[in-house]
């Protein structure tokens, strides 16, 4: 796990500027305290900064091929390394270190472009070609680690975090308004957009190439799921416990110390089982949860696990005021807006689990590819409501729904489900923000540039390649490449990494992964309440009935009842403000009436409000004043 940066000039003549790549790689000290590197090599530098995990001795990058021909920065771990190795070994290559990284750029001298199909892992990296005089960039499948780009015409920059740039004096800070739309929507900036105008994120399986004066930008996740046909139940079940097994056993490599994030539920207890019968060693395992009134059921539950599965448990308990306290730093850390309150306890589990592990294995990566959220159960229920003549919907259904106190999540599905088309639906079901609550929130000149077709087209983009398959499927290769990598996984990289801690997700292992995504919808979601079906039937080898029979809970803050008390004057004061951010963009008379109905518990407004609430602090941070300290 490490922080990469780099810059590439188009005219060969124009050399890097290794105080640019230094300044750069500073910026990412958090991603990597044990060690930096740099590279420059005429118009290309190549900067790191690195955790060591693996051959701590022996990993510094940048790496380099046998004549030093070949370089490669890279941030994630390649899983399958050592059978890649002894793959190149056998075909010549000699490794100068055991280092995971190292297979990269050998692969690379011996595949090309192509050696990135090869890699099994998670990763964001950078190849540089001497010879060719071409650059190579690539962000793994499901896009576990990121990298962000900024291209002006002249120079292209590469980095793990947006904040490298800020360090070059020529970066502008102009706002994306198509960007803030999608934020708005969805929540977090879908890829490839970024909430700067000037910065892209490289989308998940994608790769860039620039060499010649040109950059090109291309897919190689070639593997779209099948057609499939229906297979024998109880065979699928053991080749699943199979590759749950090789899943977490290719992630538990690590010559540092390694540990688990528990939550109460069975995603992160199956890992944790697992772990502790390959090693029989008690595993260190993490939970977070809430004091006061506002405790959870999670910490109880993590806690009964823990004593289940016999960890070394530790735990954190956050107040209110531990939020609102760290609220900035997490802001800073994340880069640009995600508004998923579950970010504020995942900085603090980070901070706790670094404080005894290096690594940490998780359970994040199921819910998407295995139906786990309720939302999913409305493709099985939209044909039938979509029968009902839409005059009739309209007439009478909508009109009550409307009526429904706080039923934000029953008022987003009629939304949705009347919809046809699957992109435009999936885009509803994703909104935290409708059209109506859109108008009435814009400013005129945010208005006049925005549109709903924005979020469609970003949904779309996944789509398209599956359009094919049923629609439960579609929508669960959509979410798996669109949401999770873009929100949940981001904001899981960016609060761990802010302590120099790695996260590893073994579920959304690549070879796991192709199996799970050419299941039959069935295998998912069974009927209507059969979410996770084939998966919850395999982890019962390891997991008991106490822990199995738990209702699902969300990795979740009480922030709806902090909007209500103990926050609301200060979330009034920050977002409702003409003085505030949001007044620049946003009608504060508008944002004043969500925080009224909010607190008189009218509706729910939890997620538009903590969306506003993350802007707000983001646009303080990036845009008008400096940045907070951990």
């Amino acid at each position: 796990m490490c922080g990469i940066c780099g810059i590439y000039h188009y005219a060969t003549d124009q050399p890097a500027d290794p105080r640019l790549v230094q300044r750069m790689s500073a910026s990412l000290v958090h991603r990597g305290p044990d060690d930096e590197g740099m590279l420059i090599d005429g118009p290309v530098g190549l900067g790191q900064r690195r955790l060591s995990i693996i051959d701590p001795a022996g990993g510094r990058q940048p790496l380099a091929n046998e004549d030093e021909s070949a370089w490669t920065v890279a941030n994630g771990e390649i899983y399958n390394f050592r059978q890649l190795s002894h793959e190149l070994v056998r075909a010549g290559h000699r490794f100068r270190s055991r280092s995971d990284s190292e297979v990269i750029v050998h692969a690379y001298e011996e595949y090309g472009l192509d050696c990135v199909t090869r890699l099994d892992g998670m990763f964001a990296f950078a190849v540089w070609d001497h010879r060719a005089q071409r650059l190579l960039l690539a962000r793994d499948l499901y896009g576990i680690k990121p990298l962000y780009m900024w291209d002006d015409g002249r120079c292209l920059r590469f980095a793990s975090e947006l904040k490298a740039f800020l360090t070059d004096p020529a970066f502008p800070r102009d706002i994306d308004l198509v960007a803030l739309d999608q934020y708005v929507t969805f929540q977090f900036v879908p890829s490839p957009r970024t909430i700067f105008a000037a910065v892209k994120k490289l989308p998940p399986g994608h790769r860039v190439i620039a060499e010649r004066g040109r950059v090109r930008v291309e897919s190689f996740a070639r593997e779209i799921p099948r057609q499939v046909v229906p297979r024998d139940e109880r065979a699928a079940v053991a080749e699943l416990q199979d590759r749950l097994i090789a899943a977490v056993e290719g992630q538990m490599m690590s010559d540092v110390p390694i540990g688990a994030l528990l939550s109460g539920g069975i995603d992160s207890a199956t890992v944790v089982a697992i772990m502790r019968q390959m090693t029989g060693r008690r595993v260190k395992t993490f939970t977070v949860g809430f004091a006061g009134a506002f405790a959870s059921d999670e910490l109880v539950a993590a806690r009964r696990s823990a004593a289940i599965l016999r960890t070394e448990h530790h735990e954190v308990v956050l107040s209110a005021q531990d939020c609102l306290d760290s609220l900035a730093a997490v802001v800073w850390h994340l880069d640009e807006p995600i508004a998923t309150p579950s970010a504020i306890p995942m900085y603090w589990l980070s901070r706790l689990a670094a404080q005894h592990v290096k690594v940490v294995l998780t359970g994040q990566g199921t819910d998407e590819p295995w139906a786990g959220y309720r939302r999913y159960r409305g493709e099985k229920l939209g044909p039938w409501y979509r029968c009902i003549p839409e005059p009739l919907r309209n007439a009478l259904i909508a009109p009550l729904v409307a009526r429904l106190p706080r039923a934000e999540r029953i008022k987003r599905a009629v939304y949705a489900l009347g919809v046809d088309d699957p992109a435009q639906r999936f885009a509803r079901v994703y909104s935290v923000f409708t059209s109506s609550m859109k108008r009435a929130l814009y400013r005129e000149h945010l208005a006049a540039v925005t549109g709903g077709a924005h979020a469609v087209e970003a949904v779309r983009y996944w789509q398209t390649p599956v359009a094919h398959l049923d629609p439960l499927t579609q929508q669960l290769f959509i979410e798996t490449r669109f949401s999770l990598p873009d929100n949940l996984l981001l904001y899981a990289d960016k609060m761990t990494m802010a302590f120099s801690l790695e996260a590893r997700v073994p579920w959304l292992d690549g070879q796991l992964m192709r199996f799970v995504e050419n299941l039959p919808a069935s295998f998912r979601l069974k009927g209507w309440w059969g979410h996770k079906y084939l998966y919850r039937k395999a982890i019962r080898r390891w997991l008991p009935e106490e822990i199995l029979d738990r209702p699902k809970i969300e990795f979740a803050t009480p922030m709806d009842q902090w909007f209500q008390q103990s926050m609301a004057g200060e979330l009034r004061e920050r977002i409702a403000s003409t003085a505030s951010a949001c007044a620049r963009y946003f009608n504060v008379s508008y944002i004043d009436a969500l925080i009224r109905q909010h607190v008189e518990r009218r509706e729910d407004h939890t997620r538009p409000l903590f969306s506003l609430l993350m802007f707000e602090g983001w646009h303080r941070q990036f845009i008008d004043t400096r940045p907070p300290s951990n």
